[in-house]
């Protein structure tokens, strides 16, 4: 599930970036190749493991906070205030859970995903069956590697495979003719085939709105391409092609799985035809997909630390869970406590260390052998073994309490005697402690829910501390990562008292994990209200300001940005640094420029350079494509008349070096523009 949802963010990041950047754009092959790329990466970027050191959540993971919280700190025992520390993490605790209230909410998300995908599944096969039925038993007219299919009825023409459905009777020479060339085209390049894999994709992804966008964007691109394919033929007059293009168009088409002439993009098909081509200058667009797939990875991605890799050179922790009922003991006393560690008799590997008061062992032999115990509503430790000082070693026994497992089993807790018990007793889980869960309208409890709760020393005054306060809605999942990250009832009056009134359980984790309280959300929401209007433009003397509007206005957009600027270090010195320099822009100028590594000294060696009134967008796409201020000016200095930033940007992205320039001049192609060392180098490429 988390693997889909993970999907679902990229996809929904790729399709953003197409339709804001690249869906204006005449490079229509390169928009196929970006869209067909982004929706395989989609699907294979969350297998790809991250190094630490570029993983974002390391710092902003709560998951990792709540488990460096349970490893260190000093876990109280519920009932008796009796501190046990441990070095191993409770088991199975998967804080991320928390959105929802219970396992039985989750396995109806479950179970609703995979029937969506066996209904979309079942319709794919069905659409695919009854389009080879068609092309197989209807008349045809074999044409080269061709298939036209004849069809009856009302029905528009279109293609799948190497078939063309189309009924020839209702359409004249030139418009049948033209509808044959341009499905031709459609199967030369294989577009059945880009449809089938957003098809395959919708079948797994068909809850992400953004998925839909996403198979019509590459639909409506392939009708694009082979409209700009087919007007590039002699033969073919634009406006004769547009008429027929309004005769043929249909409201609707059954078959999703084939290109067809659809009437929805007519007007955007007329449109583009008519666009003016793209400027070569604007190609470094594209390059803008690199960083944003690294930031995806570097977000979503389980950093190669934590991942299996990091265990072939590692024993793996075992928890207390592997700890059996006998085996041998080793104590040290110090001032008031007693730490002992339980070792099982095969395998040594296998220990705890946990600290008890020293006063709950009343007959503790002091240099000398003998016999003590511990007991617990979960059972008894019977120690034997012999002290020297401040040291001691021996063997224990475990003798289960047949009563706490038969009180288990009424309150409805699966219990194993032999694995459980003797984890129960470490952190000390008492009969009042269910009874207390129970008693707050947590009905289905489990061993993987009692023991962090027990462990994290989760008191009934705590839970109704947090619903008193505004979390009513509190599931068990949720409150282990709150109380290991110190999440109490002040801390959500403090974020409430800020004016951030959206709140959940989930969003506080997030905030607390990174350190940010009430006065971070207060200053927040002051710098939005105080964020400058965005300038109006004079068309006349247009030059790119420093100066954008803060479109940021909801509680949710300030409490992503805060994340974001705390994941990624968006320090307010790092802010400072560019107001310095005169910018006045949103938070997500600032974090879209430090994800890609911009500094205040990167912009200032272009101003350096004679390059002035860069804006954010300009910056970002400058360090998209590697360029440097050095390299700006070599371009500066082959005097070009007029030379702005966004022909070096497009030099930069198709190769065209000055050092390639100036090989150019040396063999008489001596050009005022650089536009014409561009369409040079592309045409050189196109041969290629």
């Amino acid at each position: 599930m988390f693997y889909a949802l993970n999907v679902a963010l990229i996809i929904a990041g790729c399709f953003l970036f197409y339709k804001f950047l690249l869906q204006k754009e005449t490079y229509f092959p390169l928009n196929r190749f970006i869209l067909l790329g982004c929706l395989l990466l989609a699907f294979s970027l969350p297998f790809i493991p991250v190094p630490e050191q570029w993983s974002f959540r390391k710092a902003g993971n709560a998951n990792t906070a709540v488990e460096q919280k349970l490893t260190t700190a000093s876990i109280v025992n519920a009932p008796t205030s009796t501190p046990i520390k441990t070095q191993k993490t409770a088991p199975e605790i998967k804080p991320q859970n928390s959105i929802f209230k219970d396992i039985s909410i989750f396995k109806v998300l479950i179970t609703t995903y995979w029937l969506g995908v066996i209904v979309f599944g079942i319709n794919f096969l069905f659409q695919l069956l009854l389009l080879l039925y068609r092309g197989y038993k209807s008349p045809f007219i074999q044409d080269g590697r061709f298939r036209i299919v004849e069809l009856s009825g009302d029905q528009a023409p279109c293609s799948f495979a190497n078939n063309i459905y189309i009924n020839p009777e209702k359409y004249d020479w030139d418009t049948y003719t033209q509808i044959i060339l341009h499905e031709k085209i459609h199967i030369q390049q294989g577009h059945s085939y880009d449809i089938i894999l957003a098809e395959l994709a919708l079948i797994f992804q068909w809850f992400n709105p953004f998925a839909w966008f996403y198979r019509k964007a590459m639909e409506d691109n392939l009708e694009f391409l082979t409209d700009n394919e087919i007007l590039e033929t002699e033969h073919i007059e634009k406006t004769s092609y547009q008429m027929s293009l309004v005769k043929v168009s249909a409201p609707h088409f059954p078959m999703s799985l084939t290109t067809n002439y659809n009437q929805s993009i007519l007007k955007k098909r007329l449109m583009m035809m008519n666009t003016k081509k793209s400027n070569l200058n604007s190609t470094w667009k594209y390059l803008c997909i690199f960083p944003l797939l690294l930031v995806f990875i570097s977000l979503l991605n389980e950093p190669v630390v934590y991942g299996k890799a990091a265990t072939k050179t590692t024993k793996e922790p075992k928890s207390n869970a592997n700890i059996d009922n006998k085996g041998t003991w080793f104590a040290t006393i110090k001032e008031q406590k007693i730490k002992i560690r339980f070792e099982n008799e095969d395998d040594k590997d296998s220990n705890s260390n946990t600290d008890f008061d020293l006063s709950s062992f009343k007959n503790l032999p002091r240099d000398g052998s003998g016999e003590f115990s511990l007991t617990r509503d979960a059972g008894t430790i019977v120690f034997n073994g012999r002290f020297e000082g401040n040291t001691g070693m021996g063997s224990y026994q475990f003798n289960p309490d047949n009563n706490f497992v038969k009180f288990l089993e009424k309150e409805g807790v699966k219990t194993n005697v032999e694995k459980d018990l003797m984890v129960y007793f470490l952190v000390n889980l008492k009969k009042d402690f269910v009874t207390m869960l129970k008693g707050q309208g947590y009905a289905n409890l489990t061993k993987n829910d009692l023991i962090p709760l027990a462990a994290l020393n989760i008191t009934e005054s705590y839970i109704t501390s947090l619903k008193t306060a505004g979390l009513s809605d509190l599931s068990l999942k949720d409150l282990i990562p709150l109380k290991a990250l110190d999440v109490d009832g002040s801390y959500v009056s403090d974020i409430k008292k800020s004016g951030y009134t959206t709140i959940t359980a989930s969003k506080l984790i997030s905030l607390k994990a990174q350190n940010i309280d009430g006065s971070d959300i207060k200053a927040a929401r002051e710098s939005y209200k105080s964020a400058p209007a965005e300038q109006p433009s004079n068309p006349s003397t247009a030059k790119i300001k420093k100066t954008e509007k803060a479109n940021v206005h909801n509680d949710d957009d300030i409490f992503g940005n805060m994340i974001a600027k705390k994941v990624l270090s968006v320090t307010p010195e790092y802010i400072k640094s560019f107001t310095d320099l005169g910018f006045k822009i949103a938070d997500e100028g600032y974090i879209a420029m430090k994800a890609l590594g911009i500094t205040a000294a990167y912009y200032k060696s272009f101003e350096n350079a004679g390059f002035k009134d860069l804006n954010p967008e300009s910056i970002v796409g400058l360090k998209a494509i590697g360029l440097t201020a050095e390299e700006a000016l070599e371009y500066k200095k082959l005097n070009f008349k007029n030379l702005e930033m966004d022909e070096i940007i497009g030099a930069k992205a198709t190769g065209v070096t000055p050092t390639f320039i100036i090989a150019m001049r040396k063999k008489g192609h001596n050009f005022t523009s650089i536009d014409k060392y561009i369409s040079m180098k592309v045409l050189a490429l196109d041969n290629n």
